[in-house]
Formats: C-alpha cells, sequence, structure tokens
C-alpha cells in the first residue's frame, strides 16, 4: 500500500507481491484507477523497456501517481515451476526466473531522455476503463503466462508488449505510436543499429495471447467436464452406499424378525410337549375301585 500512498517510497516491489497484497485487500484500491500508460525504451545497446502507469486517486487531488513497471532477469535459483508455461528446450543456463517489479517513477526521470514508443490514454476514471485492481489482474496474468526471462523469447520487449495489449483487448482503447515506435521490440541504437533486428514483432504477440486464452478455456472446460464426471461418480457412489445401507438394514430386521419367530414357535412347542406329559399322567394313573 505504501507504493500508492507514500510519496517517498523508492523501493523496488514484486509485482507477483503487490498483485497479492491487492487481491487480500480490494477495497482499500478501489479509489484508485489507471488513467495512462507510457511505453519507454532505453538508449543502449539491449534497448530495456518499461511502462510508467499513470494511476489517479479518486480520494484526493493530489497529482498523478506516476509507476514505473518492468522486466528483468533475476539471478535467483528457479522455484517449484507452478507456472502454466513450460520452460524452451535449450539449455538453463540460458534461462533465468523473471524479475516482474513496480515502483514509484523517480523525480529525476526526463522522458527526453528515452525512446517513446506508445501512449495509451483510457481518460477519466468516471469512464471506468482499468481499474488499479483490473491491472494487476492482467499483471497476474501476464506472470502466470511465463514465469521465465530469455533473451529472445519472454524478455522486457514481451512483457510490455503483452502487458498493453491485454489492456487494449480489455478495455476497448487502442494506443497511440510514438516517435519511436519503429524500435519497439529491437535491441541496439543509433542510425546504423536501432530498428534493423526485430527480436519482437507485436503481431506475433497478439497471436501469442490468443493462443494462450484459447488454452485457458480449453482447460477451463476440461476442468468443467472433470468436476462433472466426478460429480456423477460422486452421486452414483452415494446411491449404493445408499442401497447398501438399505439392504443391509432388511438384513437387520429379516433376522429380527426370525429370532421373534423362533422363540415364539419354539415357546408353544414348548407348551404342547408340557400338555402332552400332563395328559399322560393323567392317563397312566390306576383307576379307582
Amino acid at each position: 500500500m505504501l507504493l500508492l500512498t507514500d510519496p517517498n517510497f523508492q523501493e523496488l516491489l514484486s509485482i507477483p507481491v503487490l498483485c497479492a497484497d491487492v487481491a487480500k485487500s480490494p477495497k482499500q484500491y478501489e479509489k484508485y484507477w489507471v488513467v495512462e500508460i507510457v511505453h519507454y525504451k532505453e538508449r543502449s545497446l539491449v534497448g530495456h523497456e518499461f511502462m510508467i502507469l499513470g494511476v489517479f486517486d479518486c480520494g484526493t487531488n493530489r497529482p498523478l501517481i506516476r509507476l514505473r513497471a518492468e522486466r528483468r532477469p533475476s539471478r535467483r535459483k528457479p522455484d517449484e515451476r507452478k507456472k502454466s508455461e513450460s520452460p524452451p528446450w535449450w539449455s538453463d543456463h540460458m534461462i533465468s526466473p523473471s524479475d516482474d517489479t513496480i515502483s514509484r517513477l523517480q523525480k529525476t526521470f526526463k522522458a527526453d531522455s528515452y525512446d517513446h514508443l506508445a501512449t495509451l490514454n483510457l481518460g477519466s476514471p468516471s469512464l471506468g476503463k482499468l481499474s488499479f485492481f483490473a491491472a494487476c489482474k492482467i499483471f497476474e496474468q501476464v506472470e502466470d503466462h511465463s514465469w521465465y526471462y530469455t533473451l529472445f523469447r519472454r524478455q522486457c520487449y514481451w512483457f510490455c508488449t503483452t502487458f498493453l495489449k491485454r489492456v487494449e483487448f480489455k478495455t476497448g482503447v487502442s494506443k497511440i505510436p510514438g516517435r519511436d515506435s519503429k524500435r519497439q521490440g529491437t535491441p541496439g541504437y543509433g542510425y546504423i543499429l536501432g530498428g534493423r533486428l526485430k527480436v519482437l514483432k507485436e503481431d506475433k504477440v497478439e497471436k501469442d495471447i490468443q493462443k494462450r486464452n484459447i488454452s485457458q478455456k480449453d482447460k477451463a472446460k476440461q476442468r468443467e467436464d472433470d468436476d462433472r464426471e466426478k460429480m456423477k461418480t460422486m452421486m452414483l457412489d452415494a446411491l449404493q452406499r445408499s442401497e447398501q445401507e438399505r439392504v443391509a438394514e432388511l438384513e437387520i430386521t429379516r433376522q429380527t424378525v426370525q429370532s421373534l419367530l423362533i422363540t415364539t414357535q419354539a415357546r408353544q412347542e414348548a407348551d404342547v410337549l408340557a400338555l402332552r406329559s400332563t395328559f399322560s399322567q393323567i392317563v397312566a394313573q390306576p383307576c379307582p375301585t
């Protein structure tokens, strides 16, 4: 919460940690809305890309809160891989867990020192385009899609472009290309190297998202089918147990009634024998003269 409430907060906050906090306490973030997203690129050989989110606090009249979101490789070892996408087949030394972070934009930041790739204007919060809660949900989708970082596949280019594409799909708002949009997804800088090699094409990202969404729908349908089969099995098991209990109760009743019948029959037979014995004794007595 300090990320949005403390202007002096300058730590790099893990995006998964932020998303978990937002999901845990959504009411605390209800008043925050994303009104602008700007896509930038560093002027270096690597050409690192990042986004700046303009967040409006509807509860105050303070200026926009500007947050910098980006992806970098991490040196930590991979945790248990619970994400849906498998890593590429090449050796592990080329792969590392992604380090997706968000932080307050530093006061020394100068936009003119970076290449401007695109801007996504979402308008006033009253339009209800993208709440901060919804933005965190999209960050979760990106993180879940790819937990790892590779130089030519799931790098900072992919992170920014995928997030922006998902925001466009959700809000129906299209981004406006910046003056340096041709350099998006390319390493290198300058007239000779800059923009020559396209590591990541935007249409490929769009197809990647569509493929991912189809896969998610297929998995959701499979889960529904599995749940339906489990429910059917549980119902059949319940019916079978009910029938077994009914049969067991009938058997107990039969045995109880049978024991009662046997006892009554034995008592009747004993009475008949006793009567016969008494009659025999009377017949056997001598008659008086």
